[in-house]
């Protein structure tokens, strides 16, 4: 109950029962239930930061493990019916370097829908400290997906306008940010949004043909069977054994073709058409440099256009009245950085690392990927539209061939087998379908990334030091915790802070215990000692005067009795 009264010098008293208010804001169980309070609070909203960066306000979509329309389901049964294992990567790109065999594997981003958790970290230029990490990956993580390219290993970063920056400005890239149209080249079936991308023999590097090693279209003899599945590839004379392409195919069945006669052929075509959902396009400046082994492989028509002042018109050229024209294009949409010169990867050699961006987050999605079932509207109602025929599945497919098979021998021995091979999806930057699935990922994350990055295992460190010595130095003194064969004294410098063992009477406790312990005595027998029984059992003078006389001890003398007792007992 709550009531006032005056105190003695006339001011009005706050009283909560027996107590007034200022009595109750100055003890100890309030002062202690404030710095609690303020513990959590102050914990709740670093974590509230952290968790601001995954935990994004939109719809879940992109997963290969989901199967809307907006999702890449259909892309990864076609790998698993290839036999290629597929799997997620939920936790942190950091553990790519556990790989043992990454010229094996592929590495797949679709849309980074979240940024990464930034630390501040010593730099090597004259900034000395960066506080802000870059858009997506932490640099720990980038440095991660770079060592996984040089190990051999193949990356195809699909994005528009997420989180990507940092990864593709680590290749020398940069995405515009602005949406790309096109005047001509847009999917009239659809709407303005879709666009097209043509990519006329992607295998030509500096004026180099490569086509003819691709492991799905290599043909030595031109009789219409590929080198892996052809049991005389240096003789066209074998061109009526036919093998069953569609039981040895393997990561090369996309190019199985069968007519309306139920023929089989196969499509040796390097010429795709790729259909492109709001997509976005490389800086113009940072889009192909030769010298540096950073191909562009594909792109728009002259009559597209980027809409750089983000008005969702077509300006080009105009400019006025504080509005900015857009841009003209041709533009580049997919880029591969190789780490070798002109991309030239042979049989049974090393391993070359890859590393293919494109402009357009959604350009697998299962609406576009997967188009004749769209058109049978399994994934939805079309509403009197309809998914125009496209080439990305095919594109994407010999992209996954090449950097699977490309390395291994190019013969029957070797053949197109996707068994050993694996695809990972990174899913770390996804939002989930549920807020248990994000908060998993999140403590997954955590978990691997401040296990994995040096300054976030500094901050971690430090954090547990600093939490360890501030339970130690707010310790009470340990009652119960004597130990009753040893004690244990810290030195002059510590022995206020361990005030437990600068008592006599605590030493004398130890003292007794383990002349009873050492005699084999219960408590009741040794309770029922007499004085000069126990006088004998000691046989230390000193230790003996310090047991019976009650008086003060300086910090010496105790010390010394300490050395006494430490020692007793002893042979």
């Amino acid at each position: 109950m709550v009531h006032t009264s005056e105190g003695c010098e006339g001011r009005p008293l706050i009283k909560f029962g027996s107590m007034d208010l200022k009595s109750l804001l100055k003890s100890r169980k309030t002062r202690r239930a404030g710095l609690m309070l303020a513990f959590y609070a102050v914990l709740a909203l670093l974590l509230l930061s952290v968790a601001n960066s995954y935990l994004v306000d939109s719809d879940p979509h992109l997963s290969a493990y989901d199967d809307d329309w907006d999702d890449l389901s259909a892309f990864r049964e076609d790998l698993k019916a290839m036999d290629v294992d597929t799997t997620s990567m939920i936790s942190s790109p950091v553990l790519l370097g556990e790989l043992e065999n990454p010229e094996d594997t592929v590495f797949i981003v679709t849309g980074v829908e979240q940024d990464t958790i930034s630390l501040p970290r010593f730099t090597n230029d004259a900034d000395v400290i960066d506080f802000a990490e870059s858009e997506g990956y932490s640099t720990t993580e980038i440095q991660a997906i770079v060592e996984y390219v040089i190990s051999g290993g193949t990356i195809l970063v699909m994005d528009d306008f997420g989180y990507s920056a940092g990864l593709a400005e680590q290749f020398g890239l940069g995405y515009s940010g602005h949406q790309l149209y096109d005047e001509e080249a847009w999917a009239r079936e659809l709407d303005y949004n879709y666009v097209w991308m043509n990519e006329t023999n992607p295998y030509v590097y500096d004026d180099i043909d490569t086509s003819g090693y691709h492991p799905c279209l290599a043909d030595s003899d031109g009789d219409g069977i590929i080198n892996r599945l052809d049991a005389d590839p240096d003789s066209s004379i074998n061109a009526q054994d036919t093998p069953d392409w569609e039981a040895e195919a393997g990561l090369c069945a996309h190019h199985v073709e069968t007519d309306e006669n139920g023929m089989t052929t196969w499509n040796f075509s390097t010429n795709y058409n790729v259909l492109m959902n709001t997509p976005s396009a490389f800086d113009k400046g940072s889009a192909e440099d030769v010298e540096n082994e950073r191909y562009a492989l594909g792109g728009s028509s002259p009559d597209s256009y980027l809409d750089t002042n983000d008005d969702g018109r077509g300006d080009v050229g105009f400019e006025g009245g504080g509005v900015e024209s857009d841009e003209q294009g041709p533009f580049t949409t997919v880029v591969k950085v190789c780490l070798i010169t002109d991309c030239a990867e042979g049989p049974n050699g090393p391993p070359m690392g890859r590393a293919i961006f494109v402009t357009d987050g959604s350009i697998l999605m299962n609406a576009i990927y997967d188009w004749e079932e769209t058109n049978r509207e399994g994934y939805g109602a079309l509403n009197g539209q309809q998914m125009p025929m496209n080439d990305n599945r095919r594109w994407v497919l010999d992209i996954i061939a090449e950097s699977l098979l490309m390395h291994t021998g190019d013969d029957t021995t070797n053949g197109t087998s996707g068994l050993g091979k694996q695809v990972i999806f990174d899913e770390s930057r996804h939002q989930q379908t549920s807020a248990m699935g994000d908060t998993y990922n999140l403590i997954y994350y955590v978990l691997v990334y401040f296990t994995n990055d040096w300054m976030a295992m500094l901050f971690l460190f430090l954090a547990l030091f600093i939490a360890f010595e501030a339970v130690i130095i707010k310790k009470t003194d340990p009652e119960p915790w004597r130990h009753v064969f040893s004690i244990i004294y810290y030195g002059f410098g510590d022995a206020r802070r361990y005030g437990y063992y600068g008592r006599a009477n605590k030493v004398k406790q130890v003292l007794l215990s383990r002349v009873r312990n050492l005699n084999s005595l219960t408590r009741d027998e040794f309770d029922a000692l007499p004085a000069r029984e126990l006088q004998k059992m000691i046989g230390d003078p000193v230790l003996i005067k310090f047991v019976f006389e009650d008086r003060n001890y300086s910090l010496e003398q105790l010390v010394a009795v300490v050395k006494r007792v430490k020692m007793w007992g002893r042979k």
